[in-house]
């Protein structure tokens, strides 16, 4: 696996999670293995077998990313629904989440007492919802190719930061270690959430199509660093009739 590609079918995913849920040592605090890094490191193991028979080339670094993934996704998407319950005056108001993996992986939030409802506030103006560029693994098949950073044996990544410093080393976590991890937990939506959104978007373009985006892409980028992007800054097609007429 030169590029670090693995493309899961949606049939592949569902067993991922299912067994991901039986290794509750990797995300129920109160398992008794849950602080055991050998029983994590095995765990880990298992998933990254699991993936292996339809991908051999799968790694531990990718189980990992994948992880903090589908977390970071299910976890904005259950902030939302209880959001939602504590405006709505009704349960038809309530946040339907749009994840079809969401009720599978909600197992997650199993430990955490749901936030006290409030009496909703009537306002003349509606609170704009943000846009959830999570539903790029709501699709056949998911990819988790472009949001993992190696650096020795260690990973840094945003849902999975607590996880992937512990099964991918063995080595005691230093204090210097444990604060950075702190700062890593807070889940960084540009690169786990907007990256992974863009490259899906890519990897089911034509190749020629997928050249042309990748370069609007960086010069839209280019524009945004200059300070010369603004709001009139348009792709401008030119007229093959005028084209001809001149």
């Amino acid at each position: 696996m030169s590029d670090g590609n693995v493309v899961f079918p949606q049939k592949i995913l569902k067993k991922f999670i299912l067994l991901y849920k039986d290794l509750t040592c990797l995300w129920d605090k109160e398992c008794p293995a849950y602080k055991i890094k050998m029983k994590r490191h095995d765990a880990i193991t298992k998933m990254t077998e699991l993936v292996q028979e339809y991908d051999p080339s799968a790694t531990r670094v990718h189980i990992l990313r994948k992880i903090g993934s589908l977390r970071a996704c299910v976890r904005r998407e259950y902030k939302r629904v209880q959001e939602s319950r504590r405006k709505a005056t009704c349960e038809e108001e309530v946040y339907v989440p749009n994840l079809w993996y969401y009720d599978l992986l909600s197992f997650i939030f199993k430990n955490e007492a749901p936030e006290p409802a409030r009496s909703p506030i009537p306002t003349a103006e509606t609170e704009e919802e943000e846009d959830d560029d999570c539903q790029v693994f709501d699709s056949q098949s998911v990819d988790y190719s472009n949001d993992f950073n190696e650096t020795g044996n260690m990973v840094e990544a945003d849902d999975v930061s607590t996880i992937s410093k512990r099964y991918l080393t063995f080595e005691p976590e230093s204090t210097t270690s444990k604060v950075k991890r702190q700062f890593t937990e807070v889940e960084d939506e540009y690169d786990a959430i907007a990256g992974i959104n863009v490259a899906a978007k890519l990897r089911y373009l034509p190749n020629n199509m997928r050249v042309l985006a990748e370069k609007l892409i960086n010069d839209v980028l280019f524009q945004a660093q200059t300070n010369s992007l603004t709001s009139t800054t348009a792709i401008m097609t030119p007229d093959p009739f005028k084209s001809d007429a001149n």
